[in-house]
């Protein structure tokens, strides 16, 4: 039988009320020091465990966040994997909804959140979330399926934080990887190691991801803050290949990691050694990269990052606290062996 107030009250020899203040921890309540440990070493002898109902009724919250994970889908078009980094495919794109997960679950322990509730995906209809089973909800969000659960929920009470978008509704808290920064970062390792007729490899603008318009746009910041013209994004193995060829490429930026997979498939079946002819790098940091190519230098893709400063913001929006409404988390270059110092022809 569950151990009452009343029976830790009896044996610390206080009153019911005072054990109700010492174990809600309300600091609005003064009580001696030595009387507070007395009820919480009584508490923890008698397997005393507080009745969170009762509590949740008085204070019209839970103490929960909700989670929705989307889909994350494919990082790439088939047409852009080739046949054996298809195969890899599957298992690497796990790599993101793990960290996420590993992010969030992360900061709720150190936030002594009780627990998360993680719902099966953004399919239900808005009023799903909002049975007061959560005090507020993180949404990570596909960039390929839109955010028609954001726009649901925007005007609703609920306290809401978008994870890995830019482009949240107005109202909507979001966190997101600094995309544009990151790609910059690529580049401008490539320009400083000489290269200067560097490819775009992906779907970039034309991709329909905001994630790849981005990491594009990076690559042409970089380039034309060298002073150096951008090319116009690669897509396919023939393709790379050809421009290799015409525009004698020395460097290519991949948007993805798994794309930089492609590449390199591409380019080895033309003849062309990575790194001796060209240099090549990714973008996510994905679980593999290290073997891709013989070890593929990228850019760190900070997605628990994203997810605990995600679970930090919910609090502050819960707490009634103002907080910005876009925050980007920095990614990081990770060099192995792929990049190397072009010497010239």
């Amino acid at each position: 039988m569950r151990v009452t107030i009343k029976e830790v009250a009896a044996a610390a020899e206080v009153s019911a009320a005072t054990v109700s203040k010492v174990l809600s921890g309300r600091g609005a309540y003064a009580v001696h020091a030595l009387t507070a440990e007395r009820v919480r070493r009584v508490a923890a002898e008698l397997g005393y465990v507080p009745d969170m109902a009762a509590k949740h009724l008085r204070t019209r919250r839970t103490g929960q966040l909700g989670v929705v994970l989307e889909a994350v889908g494919a990082s790439e078009p088939e047409s852009l994997l080739g046949a054996e980094a298809a195969q890899h495919a599957a298992a690497l794109r796990r790599t993101f909804d793990g960290a996420i997960m590993a992010g969030l679950s992360g900061a709720a322990r150190e936030r002594r959140v009780p627990a998360l509730v993680v719902y099966p995906g953004g399919d239900m209809p808005a009023r799903h979330y909002l049975d007061g089973r959560v005090d507020g909800l993180i949404v990570s969000c596909d960039p390929l399926r839109g955010h028609a659960l954001l726009q649901a929920l925007s005007s609703a009470p609920l306290p809401l934080v978008a994870l890995w978008t830019g482009q949240a509704p107005a109202g909507v808290c979001a966190v997101d990887v600094d995309h544009q920064s990151g790609a910059a970062q690529a580049t401008q390792h490539l320009l400083g190691l000489g290269h200067t007729r560097i490819a775009f490899y992906g779907g970039g603008t034309h991709g329909g991801v905001e994630h790849f318009r981005r990491r594009e746009a990076g690559y042409r910041q970089a380039m034309r803050a060298a002073g150096l013209r951008p090319y116009a994004a690669v897509h396919g193995g023939a393709e790379l290949v050809g421009a290799v060829r015409r525009f004698q490429f020395s460097a290519v930026f991949a948007e993805t990691d798994l794309g930089a997979a492609a590449a390199y498939q591409a380019l080895s079946a033309a003849g062309y050694r990575v790194p001796d002819d060209l240099s090549l790098i990714g973008f996510d940091d994905v679980q593999g990269a290290e073997y891709i190519a013989g070890g593929l230098s990228t850019v760190y893709h900070p997605a628990a990052e994203m997810a605990a400063a995600g679970i930090g913001l919910l609090l502050e929006r819960c707490a009634g606290r103002p907080v910005p409404p876009r925050t980007q988390i920095a990614p990081r270059l990770i060099l192995r062996r792929t990049t190397r110092r072009w010497s010239g022809p």
